[in-house]
């Protein structure tokens, strides 16, 4: 499917944001005043710029250390996306995780397989029950529903380290996730997808791929809170959300320059080629 956007229209104690703070102290003082309020009252967002993502994938180690994934599952990917028409291209890197969309059409398709496999938190986050949404019809059914790809992974059971003489401490810790401890054996057989590092936001701490990421491409915050950093990025104006005439309302959101400076651009006369790649790459309004 071709990819498009869209212009967007435990309390903790906080002080005060220091003048000339850094982009990430701002972050985590946004998270935690957000924390102080009821969860129904907050809007976890994340905006990815990707004019500052190098595509070191920097992001996706953090993830699979942070949430102890097994071979197979990341949570994320960062896709190189060719953009426009010869000869006026464009090259860049992509950050996707689950877009956390408050119409997710994949929490309906699970739930018509086995009912209470997803479900939408009140803060936004699409959450999986690792005790029911379990074996490879329920996640089918909610990888077809879903527009985007890559963003569920089916977890089988493997570890890194199968067929050498030992498993490895760190596949033998317990993962935190959805508000409570997982040995390594308990998600085998389920479906796997990103929440924002919803136990880390928890505890005041921004999502690992958000505190990892060197360039500073990714934002996270509420958008409920009026005085937010990401709320102040949507307000901008540069925003887009992933194929909005699809209605599921993602909470992922991507700023850019080169879409509409590519758009504005045409090729000349003389040409009509067009660049081939992967699905993703026909993107961004193409």
């Amino acid at each position: 499917m071709a990819l498009r956007l869209a212009p967007a229209g435990a309390q903790a104690k906080v002080g005060s944001v220091p003048a000339g703070a850094g982009t990430t102290v701002r972050m985590v003082a946004d998270l935690q005043r957000a924390l102080g309020r009821p969860s129904g009252n907050r809007r976890w967002v994340m905006v990815i710029d990707t004019r500052r993502c190098i595509g070191c994938s920097a992001c996706n180690v953090a993830c699979v250390a942070e949430n102890n994934l097994p071979p197979g599952v990341t949570y994320r990917t960062v896709r190189e996306v060719e953009l426009g028409e010869y000869p006026k291209v464009a090259r860049v890197f992509m950050p996707t995780n689950c877009m956390q969309c408050d119409k997710a059409p994949c929490v309906e398709a699970a739930n018509a397989v086995i009912p209470g496999a997803m479900k939408k938190r009140p803060d936004g986050i699409v959450e999986i029950d690792y005790a029911k949404m379990r074996g490879r019809k329920v996640f089918e059914a909610a990888t077809r529903a879903c527009p985007y790809g890559a963003a569920l992974y089916y977890d089988d059971g493997k570890n890194h380290t199968d067929g050498t003489p030992a498993l490895q401490p760190y596949e033998k810790r317990a993962a935190c996730e959805y508000g409570r401890s997982w040995t390594r054996e308990e998600p085998a057989g389920a479906t796997r997808k990103c929440h924002f590092c919803a136990q880390r936001l928890d505890a005041g701490l921004l999502p690992a791929c958000v505190s990892t990421c060197p360039g500073l491409a990714m934002h996270f915050g509420d958008a409920a809170a009026p005085k937010s950093l990401v709320t102040e990025i949507l307000a901008a104006g540069r925003a887009r959300r992933r194929e909005p005439e699809l209605g599921t309302e993602p909470r992922v959101y991507y700023v850019n320059d080169w879409v509409d400076e590519i758009q504005a651009a045409p090729a000349p006369a003389s040409t009509n080629r067009r660049h081939v790649n992967c699905s993703t790459c026909h993107s961004f309004g193409r």
